[in-house]
Order: C-alpha cells, then sequence, then structure tokens
C-alpha cells in the first residue's frame, strides 16, 4: 500500500497495486476505487497519472508485465544453442513468469481463465513479438538443419496456442516446474506422443 508519508505517488506504484488487485480480481472487477483505496489515495490522484481511467490503467499494467515477459524470453534465447534449447529457454521463461506471477498473487482459476481469452482477443502486440521470437528460433533450427523444413508461419501459430493453454493450466495449477514444464512441451513438440517417437 502506498504511504501518504513515503512521499509523491508514482505510476511504478499505481502500476504494481495494479496489477495486484488485477490478478486478485480479474478483468471485471477490476476498480478504480478500489485501487485509490489500497493507495490511500483520492481517485483523481490516479486520473491524474492515467487520464483514461480503468482502462489506460490495465492497458499500462499489461504493457510492462508483457514488456517483461519479453524480455526475459529474449534473454533466455540468447544464452543458449540449439534450436531445442532455445524453445525449451524461451518456453521456460514464459512458464516461470506466469508461474510467479500466480503462486505471489494467489490468482484463482477463474481470473487465469478471463486473464488468458483477454491475451488471446486483445493483446496482438505481445502475441506478435512472441511470435516473431518463435519464428526467429525455428527458421534458424530449420536452416541449421535441426529440424525438418515446414511451414513455419503454421508451426508458430501451433505453437503459440499450445503455450497459451499450458500456460493457462501453469498459472491454474501453481504447482508446476516452469522448466520441466519446458522440457516436456518440447520434448513432445520435438518427439511427438507416439510411443515410437524419436529424440
Amino acid at each position: 500500500m502506498f504511504s501518504p508519508d513515503a512521499g509523491v505517488m508514482n505510476k511504478t506504484q499505481i502500476l504494481n497495486e495494479a496489477l495486484a488487485l488485477l490478478l486478485q480480481r480479474g478483468l471485471k472487477r477490476f476498480s478504480v476505487s478500489e485501487l485509490a483505496e489500497r493507495l490511500g489515495v483520492v481517485k483523481s490522484a490516479l486520473y491524474f497519472h492515467f487520464p483514461g481511467g480503468k482502462s489506460a490503467i490495465i492497458e499500462a499494467v499489461f504493457v510492462r508485465e508483457e514488456e517483461r515477459v519479453v524480455e526475459a524470453m529474449e534473454q533466455a534465447v540468447a544464452n543458449v544453442r540449439g534450436c531445442k534449447e532455445k524453445l525449451k529457454a524461451l518456453v521456460a521463461a514464459k512458464l516461470d513468469s506466469v508461474v510467479t506471477l500466480a503462486r505471489l498473487y494467489g490468482v484463482s482459476a477463474v481470473v487465469t481463465g478471463e486473464l488468458a481469452q483477454h491475451c488471446r482477443t486483445s493483446r496482438r502486440k505481445f502475441l506478435e513479438r512472441e511470435r516473431e521470437l518463435l519464428h526467429q528460433v525455428l527458421v534458424e533450427g530449420m536452416a541449421l538443419g535441426e529440424i525438418r523444413q515446414l511451414d513455419a508461419g503454421l508451426l508458430v501459430a501451433g505453437l503459440q496456442a499450445g503455450l497459451l493453454e499450458v500456460a493457462e493450466k501453469a498459472a491454474v495449477e501453481q504447482n508446476a516446474s516452469a522448466k520441466d514444464l519446458a522440457e516436456l512441451f518440447v520434448d513432445v513438440l520435438f518427439s511427438g506422443i507416439g510411443e515410437g517417437g524419436e529424440r
């Protein structure tokens, strides 16, 4: 909670508390009034920083958190070699971000579903950046002969859809290891699910 004695409230403080409220209440039950109360300020103080009110605050929270996730995925990919290892690192970075927030704030299954649906339908810029990163890794893997030549766009679309589902499940269960889930996700991709799949 913001302490009036601590000085001037800034956007970071607002976004931190807004994230907590969003993850506890969800999009539909998020309220600028409750946010102001939690911060110990009047609503007009929030409108000073976010003239667009609720939608502007929620947008700013999503943009900030999505940037953190993309940066984590980019950093993870930069630190490993090989298509399979890069995909594992990318998936683990995303899942770790999701699971960490879910555990930290005790996100319910209802809120997780609501936020996942919002991501599927309204977070185009983030999804495009994630798609570009996946595409880069896969095309590099094809060029190096690590994976078969396939329609990269179609493969990325399938991977991204699967990754969103796995992230939602991980957020709900909150007890899964991001690394273990990433290993499983990428192993299934590389080996298939059949008994005789190659490794």
